[in-house]
């Protein structure tokens, strides 16, 4: 962006000094630059942007004056040295950003790192405390975006490259002394970890516990502990060490990090000191040691197997944009010399299976995806499970999707390309799909090799089970992931489900679908004139029949973009965000209407004004109190719709039971659903 910007720059200083241009022509390029510089405090990290602040706020407004010819043409000279000016404070900051910048390992976001607060810095000149520190970066140190620290971000770089993302479900990972934005990044992107927090004094942990005396907790009963610089503050840490290792499992992983002095040449510790002693020995006024490397090592490897790993295990690229300095190190302990540092689950896929394995049908509708639609197809094509049908149709495409589709007619077993665009194409396709089970695909997503096998040998072992669906990522048109974590959730049952889908929206991902036919082809209750969610209450409806079931790895991405004028429907824009308000307001009213008063109770009981409610008017009075409060206004009006439905034959529960009459019901109409939005405009 910043090399567009100087582009821009450059072509104007050539034209104004070779008179190319007339002044109308070189006004309204200037006015138009004015309009750019005004949105540079949105491109640029507000950390560059506030050194250059106030030149490009005066700029900004000699160029809006430039609108006035006399002006410019007064101002020709000042205009040709300002662009100037302008052009070297972009290549001073495109250096900056380039050097300096980074995309902070936990939350993806791209800035300048804060320094470490100069309060450290202080105390040390106060007290004489020097230390060459092994781990830390006082000048590139938290993210301003998450708070993550530099030993934070090593942390998350580790369980991404060992695969704690991939890890099986119910892997049980504790934090002592939980640093928060490790929390957030767990509970974001592996939900299927029994993740625990513990400490001694921090409130909204999982459990208490002194770290030296964990008792309440079972022997060998984690898969990962992280123990990031706790040890520095604990009496004994040999005997803090020996209960970590108890409640570790036999192959668990200890993601542990101390302070370390390089300077030191032995582990310096005494418990009770002041609070201004223990600022000069041990340079923070709640510690009671400091390790030096050989020392620490040597006290790790009394009770364990110690991986020291360092810039040679992570790489360059994650050291520079975690901001590691060279020295930094994370220390993984294990119990056993041959326990492996990888956390992800090992996937075997059963060739036979693959081989020999029911009949999938694959439905694929395509409407002008000519860019996409041969990646989609190379990746049903490319799957390692082979007892496949492949039903395709072209929905009138007006760019070139039906001859690239027409390329792989011989792998199609039935094609269909019409000439008119009128959508509900997979409707057809489905209903002429003969295989056990019918997997949906987009024609401009992807789906990783394995996903049809493993998805297949989980619905061939669990009968019970009505629909399998993976964990997918949105990336955008060239594959590149984008930082969104909708589709990464836990498996819940039915009833959790529809509490989740009610609360939270759909998080189940169309294209990662696996059904049994009997499911698949079943006439769908509500949504299927949709455009925008249709999907989201195949599921509600769904989950009120069956169980359905999630593999926990990104199997499927989905493509999500704006590109050339061309919206699909997973992109943000306000017609898809309107509909979906819309779409969701005429669901539920029907949803809620056909919902079994039982499986309501056992959904919603959480949510209801008297979760003890038991007959049908009880109920009907619950389920429209649920629909008011819930915050998108057209589920509101649906619900003042369904008021009026019941009122008959609930006038007199409502008024006992709930003490809400009809002129309540005249107030919520003014202030619930579109009614306030009516008044208040």
């Amino acid at each position: 962006m910043v090399q567009e910007i100087q582009d821009i720059v450059l072509r104007i200083s050539d034209e104004l000094a070779q008179g190319t241009k007339s002044a109308e022509e070189v006004s309204a390029q200037v006015l138009g630059l004015s309009d750019i510089i005004r949105n540079l405090e949105k491109i640029i990290p507000n950390m560059i942007y506030d050194v250059y602040k106030e030149f490009f706020e005066t700029f900004c407004t000699f160029c809006r004056q430039c609108g006035n010819l006399e002006f410019l043409t007064q101002q020709v000279d000042d205009l040709a040295s300002s662009l100037a000016l302008f052009d070297e404070c972009m290549e001073e900051i495109k250096k900056t950003y380039k050097s300096k910048v980074k995309t902070c390992t936990v939350c993806g976001s791209m800035d300048l790192y804060l320094p470490l607060s100069s309060y450290y810095e202080k105390m040390g000149h106060k007290y004489g405390y020097q230390a060459r520190n092994e781990t830390i970066n006082s000048e590139e140190y938290t993210c301003r975006h998450c708070g993550a620290s530099d030993r934070d971000r090593m942390i998350v770089a580790f369980l991404k490259k060992a695969g704690l993302q991939e890890a099986p479900e119910h892997t049980k990972l504790l934090q002592i002394a939980p640093a928060k934005p490790i929390s957030m990044w767990i509970k974001s992107h592996c939900p299927q970890i029994e993740y625990d927090t513990t400490d001694l004094f921090m409130e909204d942990v999982t459990f208490p516990s002194d770290i030296m005396d964990m008792n309440g907790v079972p022997d060998e009963s984690y898969d990962v502990i992280i123990c990031s610089h706790v040890l520095e503050h604990v009496r004994d840490d040999r005997k803090a060490l020996s209960e970590m290792k108890r409640i570790l499992k036999p192959d668990g992983k200890i993601i542990f990090l101390v302070p370390v002095d390089l300077d030191a040449v032995c582990i310096d510790e005494e418990w009770g000191l002041s609070e201004e002693e223990n600022w000069r020995r041990f340079g923070q006024g709640d510690h009671c040691r400091r390790y030096d490397k050989a020392g620490l090592m040597e006290r790790l490897e009394e009770q364990f197997f110690v991986y020291a790993l360092g810039k040679d295990y992570f790489g360059e690229e994650v050291f520079e944009q975690g901001a590691f300095t060279d020295t930094s190190t994370l220390y993984v302990l294990t119990k056993a010399e041959t326990v492996s540092l990888n956390l992800a689950e090992e996937i075997v896929i059963d060739e036979r299976l693959c081989r020999e394995g029911p009949l999938v049908s694959v439905i694929m509708s395509c409407y002008n995806h000519a860019d996409y639609v041969a990646e989609a197809i190379e990746s049903v094509l490319g799957q390692s499970y082979k007892n496949i049908e492949f039903l395709v149709a072209d929905d009138g495409s007006s760019d070139d999707s039906a001859s690239v589709m027409q390329r792989y007619s011989a792998y199609f077993t039935k094609e269909y390309y019409f000439p008119d665009n009128v959508g509900g194409r997979q409707d057809i396709l489905n209903q002429q799909a003969k295989g056990k089970y019918i997997a949906l695909m987009n024609s401009d997503d992807v789906w990783e090799k394995d996903k049809l096998a493993i998805q297949v040998e989980y619905m061939e072992r669990h009968e019970e089970c009505g629909a399998c669906l993976t964990w997918c990522t949105y990336v955008d048109e060239k594959l590149q992931e984008l930082e969104d974590t909708i589709f990464l959730k836990k498996n819940r049952s039915s009833y959790e489900w529809m509490n989740h889908f009610w609360q939270a929206g759909n998080a189940l991902c169309n294209p990662s679908s696996l059904l049994r036919r009997g499911f698949s082809q079943r006439n769908q209750k509500y949504g299927r004139a949709d455009r925008q969610i249709p999907d989201f209450f195949r599921w509600i409806d769904l989950v009120q029949l069956t169980s359905i079931h999630i593999i926990p790895h990104v199997l499927t991405k989905m493509r999500r973009y704006q590109k050339d004028g061309q919206k699909n429907t997973s992109a943000c824009t306000k017609e898809n965000i309107v509909r979906h308000l819309v779409e969701e307001g005429c669901g539920w009213l029907g949803v809620m209407r056909e919902m079994d008063d039982d499986f309501f109770r056992h959904a919603f009981r959480d949510l209801m004004r008297n979760p003890q409610a038991d007959t049908l008017e009880e109920i009907q009075c619950e389920k429209y109190f649920l629909m008011l409060k819930h915050n998108n206004c057209f589920v509101q009006n649906s619900a003042l719709c369904y008021f009026n439905e019941i009122y008959n034959a609930t006038e007199k529960c409502f008024l006992e039971k709930y003490h809400y009459s009809r002129n309540d019901f005249a107030k919520d109409m003014v202030h619930k659903g579109i009614g306030e939005k009516l008044l208040n405009s």
